[in-house]
């Protein structure tokens, strides 16, 4: 990824003469950053003697508990952009280098947890962002007091069409739950013929919630019928019987899952094993190369999924690359949003050069750059304007690329 630093890093460089190793043979190819757009003045006059040697950017996430691999992706992106920041000694800021210290805290994927660590980051710590935290419940109870102190914060993961509408410090940079949900609706319907399809989700997660009633809707509006539509309460279910004798009775099509990774295993095994062999669908929670194994590869074949990244996509090679030298791990769907939500807010302050709060907002409402996963601008809502891809798992349980879907 050292090519991509480089490139950003040039868009913002008014002086000839910087600290930046090897990347220095870069920092004329400003021609192919996609950034250009968003290095003019911002209208901030605070100067960059005014940005201090050293900042603080908090990162929020699911450290510990029921979806820790959340946070080990998080925190191996974030290993990858401080090693970047690293080789450049430091976020080239106008005419200087600029320390950039990460303060993670642990959500416990519980919003009252994920409060706390939100007010001791910007209360405690000063951090100038935040990044995360993943869970969208966790979002909508934490971005309530980012949104209040005037600190921008952009979650990776949190995909609920309700977290950017907090207010204008709030931001994301994976699609939205009504898009994915639609775009797998879409392709349930074009791509496997699906005229009648079930669906179970957690009535008590929002992540969930959102992209049942987004793939329902979807589904209905192009002539789909949904045969079954069940759900369970809380993350402490283990037994879905119930709920897939309905859907197995209901003979559907096509099987909707739209849950987090810790729960998908062992729903899918207790699907199988009753008898339910029907195409299934998932959703970016399952963007990890773990989930074969533990479903089973033979389950698990054919399955096919939508996520904000992929590993077969072209522009995502260097990151790939990259990131697996360092973690010795394939990155998924959140380090791949970590990573992306990370140089934004670096972007930003880079661009308003400045690490006021809201010129920092207003630098990432601007954004125009090129990431791994492709060209990248917001919306006015603050949410991504970018393509959705459908990953497959083939019969060796290896994550194959199948396409991707703009949105219209």
């Amino acid at each position: 990824m050292k090519k991509i630093l480089s490139l950003l890093l040039a868009l913002v460089m008014a002086f000839a003469l910087v600290a930046c190793g090897n990347n220095t043979s870069n920092t004329g190819n400003t021609g192919n950053t996609g950034n250009t757009g968003n290095t003019g003045d911002t209208g901030d006059t605070t100067g960059t003697s005014e940005v201090p040697d050293s900042i603080k950017i908090g990162v929020m996430g699911t450290m510990t508990g029921e979806q820790a691999l959340d946070g080990e992706n998080i925190q191996a992106a974030i290993a990858l952009v401080q090693q970047e920041l690293e080789e450049a000694g430091g976020l080239q800021v106008g005419d200087k280098l600029v320390q950039v210290e990460f303060v993670f805290g642990d959500t416990e994927a519980k919003p009252e947890q994920a409060v706390n660590v939100m007010q001791r980051l910007i209360n405690q710590e000063g951090v100038v962002a935040v990044v995360g935290p993943n869970n969208s419940s966790d979002c909508l109870a934490a971005f309530e007091i980012s949104q209040a102190a005037g600190i921008p914060a952009i979650t990776n993961c949190g995909t609920n069409v309700q977290v950017t509408q907090i207010g204008d410090y709030c931001f994301r940079s994976c699609f939205i739950d009504s898009f994915q949900g639609q775009v797998m609706a879409q392709y349930a319907v074009e791509e496997f013929g699906a005229q009648t399809a079930a669906v179970l989700y957690n009535n008590g997660d929002a992540y969930s919630t959102g992209l049942q009633e987004a793939f329902v809707a979807a589904f209905e509006e192009l002539g789909g019928t949904i045969v079954a539509n069940e759900a369970f309460a809380g993350t402490d279910v283990k037994d879905y019987s119930a709920q897939l004798t309905t859907i197995m009775n209901s003979d559907p099509d096509v099987f909707f899952l739209p849950n987090q990774n810790n729960m998908v295993p062992m729903i899918v095994q207790q699907a199988r094993t009753m008898g339910i062999d029907c195409q299934l669908l998932g959703c970016d929670s399952w963007d990890y190369d773990f989930l074969p194994e533990l479903i089973g590869v033979d389950l698990c074949a054919g399955t096919v999924y939508t996520s904000g990244y992929s590993n077969g996509i072209e522009t995502a090679q260097d990151f790939y690359n990259a990131f697996v030298e360092l973690n010795d791990f394939e990155p998924g769907f959140p380090s791949a949003m970590t990573y992306e939500a990370t140089w934004i807010v670096l972007n930003a302050i880079q661009t308003a050069q400045s690490v006021d709060g809201a010129a920092i907002r207003d630098a990432m409402a601007a954004t125009d750059m090129d990431l791994p996963t492709g060209h990248f601008t917001f919306d006015e809502d603050r949410n991504p304007i970018k393509a959705c891809a459908i990953v497959e798992y083939d019969e060796n349980g290896q994550r194959v690329y199948v396409t991707s879907v703009e949105p219209s």
